[in-house]
């Protein structure tokens, strides 16, 4: 009977905290994206190196670095999209319930691997998938949290090389297979679990160190082959699609997104987190889960790491060498973890910033709190761990009272349970917000991309003072965040700047039609104090009514349509030519230019790159844009090209093969038993 009770009894937590998984309604967070019919039909498999959507700086951008994520993206789509099914089905079946399943699956996996006679492993699921941390990934950033329940496994799965299994090229290959994975949903989560898995083995080879000889220096060797090259060069491979490009594109993706990403002060500001929290086990946000809103320490959660470090107690009555070096290691990972979250938090802050300015891959972490994972991670082994044990020790006690129907050691369980359950309570009484709650999209919205979708020029649109997670774009329509664009984030600011005459002129050549205020429906862009003012809304659509070059077009409801006059187009000449052009794809034009004299230019409204030919005519810069002198007078057919696509195309053939190659080799080794 036990042994349906704390299945069910988990079952039933899942349904209840998770309960809008399982409705049919829409999941949405600011931090997932949504897309509708229309942008459903027109995803693609190919893989570009050029994208209108990336709004880092406005503009369309090479963002190869970046596209680690458009195949767990477009993929889904195109395969899903294909049999019927809608984003808040596709959602469901490419992300959400494989989610699910896997945090339930992989924290036993964890325990189970390293603690095969702990029978309370269920309280590991508890700790890893219903800490506060857990709780707002999968609320709000759902491929984190992907990346996050992949952990265990890909940690497993080293450890299982690192301590010399059978079969380990077979395995050095899974391995590789499910890191690459793990890498294409969040590559900085797959970054903490390299981090991982290097501490674990330089630890574990320290621990079982008996001296070097010839044939310890062979072991070693294969141990790197085996545990490093292997699955990182699988995983290298399997990613050469963006690796390749950004590579041979010669620049940094993270200096390319500015300073609010690459410099010491975004540390400093975006690390929320203190001490206490972080070896709490709790995040700074909980549970309303509003960025920059930080609550008090709750005095509740210090027992988290008290009976974490409880396992230490116990440490020198293991009989097994390998268990007593476990518990150390993951003793010592939750003190790593804690200590990394913090940030620049004291104690000792200043080493995080001497780390994200001089370690290399760590300015992917402006944001200490992705550490938290290592913590969780620590936790997951050690809770289980102690609550084993002490149960043991109360159940070996003769002096304690022992019945049928009562006994200490069943007490010590129930409450442990219900104290772990009682820190999460905001879960059970509908107070997180994101996606644990569904979403209905406006009809306005809807009516906008109707209106939007059925114009067949191509113009971009400009959102005041943003984009809302329900507006419609796509390649022929992309969208324009004000914000970004005029690099202002006070509203009052922005829009004074908008009313310029010399923005009419940024927004012509621009190629921007409409400007659109949204409705904020979620709550979420027009603020006062964090929450939504409707104040803030009105003073913004009585600004922009007030600008007398734009004109409204009603009929969208709390959306306001506003129109700019004589915007020029994707492609425009300087001179008195004529023009036509035909999009192929996003890194590929044809433009035919008539009746040029010599020095007229052809104008691209995409952000400068020097990448962008067209023929053997090298793009220069005109403002912000692109733009092609012509050499002679005539007429001229142009293929407008970015360059960098060829690499990625060569990249997208290494992967293939890679991916190809890697399953061969698993299915020949299975069928001859070779490795």
């Amino acid at each position: 009977m036990r042994k349906i009770t704390w299945p069910l009894l988990l079952l039933i937590l899942y349904v209840v905290v998770y309960h809008s998984y399982f409705d049919l309604g829409l999941l949405n967070s600011n931090d997932f994206p949504f897309y509708s019919g229309l942008m459903i039909k027109s995803a693609t498999l190919s893989i570009y190196a050029w994208d209108s959507h990336v709004v880092l700086d406005g503009f369309a951008r090479f963002i190869s670095p970046y596209s680690w994520i458009f195949p767990v993206l477009s993929y889904p789509q195109v395969l899903l999209g294909k049999l019927g099914f809608d984003w808040s089905m596709i959602e469901r079946i490419s992300y959400f319930f494989p989610l699910l399943i896997l945090s339930v699956i992989s924290p036993i996996i964890l325990i189970k691997h390293f603690f095969p006679q702990n029978k309370f492993y269920l309280i590991g699921v508890l700790i890893f998938s219903f800490n506060t941390y857990s709780l707002l990934l999968f609320g709000s950033q759902v491929f984190l949290a992907i990346a996050y329940v992949l952990i265990p496994i890909v940690f497993v799965l080293f450890s299982i090389l690192i301590s010399k299994a059978k079969n380990r090229l077979n395995l050095s290959l899974i391995t590789g297979l499910v890191l690459g994975l793990q890498m294409l949903i969040e590559t900085r989560v797959a970054v903490i679990t390299i981090f991982l898995v290097i501490f674990y083995a330089l630890f574990y080879w320290l621990f079982n160190f008996r001296g070097l000889n010839k044939n310890k220096i062979k072991d070693y060797i294969a141990d790197i082959i085996f545990v490093f090259l292997i699955p990182f060069l699988t995983t290298f491979l399997l990613h050469a699609f963006w690796i390749v490009p950004s590579i041979l594109y010669g620049r940094n993706p993270v200096e390319a997104l500015g300073a609010a990403y690459s410099t010491s002060g975004a540390v400093n500001y975006l690390s929320f987190a203190k001490f206490e929290n972080t070896i709490s086990l709790l995040h700074p946000n909980w549970p309303e889960n509003i960025f920059g809103k930080v609550y008090f320490m709750r005095p509740e959660f210090l027992l988290i790491p008290v009976l974490a470090f409880a396992s230490l107690l116990f440490i020198n009555k293991l009989k097994n060498k390998q268990e007593k070096l476990y518990i150390l290691f993951f003793t010592l990972l939750g003190l790593v973890g804690a200590f990394l979250a913090k940030g620049s938090n004291e104690p000792f802050g200043g080493v995080y910033l001497w780390l994200f300015n001089h370690f290399p891959g760590f300015e992917l972490f402006r944001d200490p709190a992705k550490w938290y994972p290592l913590v969780a991670i620590s936790y997951t082994v050690l809770i289980p761990f102690s609550v084993w044990k002490i149960y043991e020790w109360l159940k070996s006690r003769d002096f304690l009272i022992k019945s049928k129907f009562f006994n200490f050691q069943n007490l010590f369980i129930l409450f442990s349970i219900i104290f772990l359950l009682f820190l999460i309570r905001p879960a059970f009484f509908g107070q997180l917000g994101g996606m644990f709650k569904t979403t209905v999209v406006p009809k306005e919205y809807a009516r906008l991309e109707s209106f939007l979708y059925n114009q067949n020029q191509y113009f971009r649109t400009l959102w005041v003072p943003q984009k809302q997670r329900f507006g419609y774009y796509s390649n022929v329509h992309p969208e324009i965040s004000a914000q970004v664009l005029f690099n202002l984030y006070d509203n009052k600011k922005l829009l004074d700047k908008l009313s310029k005459k010399d923005s009419e002129i940024i927004l012509q050549q621009s190629a921007v039609r409409f400007v659109i205020v949204p409705y904020d429906s979620e709550g979420e862009i027009f603020l006062s104090d964090r929450k939504y003012s409707e104040k803030e809304y009105q003073g913004t659509i009585n600004a922009v009514q007030k600008i007398p070059w734009l004109k409204e077009i009603p009929g969208f409801g709390r959306i306001k349509v506003f129109e700019v006059p004589q915007p020029k187009d994707h492609f425009w000449l300087i001179g008195e030519g004529q023009i036509q052009y035909k999009s192929i794809s996003p890194v590929e034009y044809q433009v035919t230019v008539k009746n040029v004299q010599k020095g007229e230019v052809l104008v691209f409204s995409e952000k400068f790159d020097k990448n962008w030919i067209a023929n053997s005519i090298k793009s220069t810069p005109h403002n912000i844009f692109n733009s092609f002198v012509l050499p002679a007078d005539g007429n001229y057919t142009l293929k407008v090209y970015f360059q960098p696509q060829d690499w990625v195309n060569i990249g997208v053939v290494v992967s293939i093969l890679s991916l190809t190659s890697v399953l061969g080799l698993l299915i020949f080794g299975y069928v001859t038993k070779k490795w």
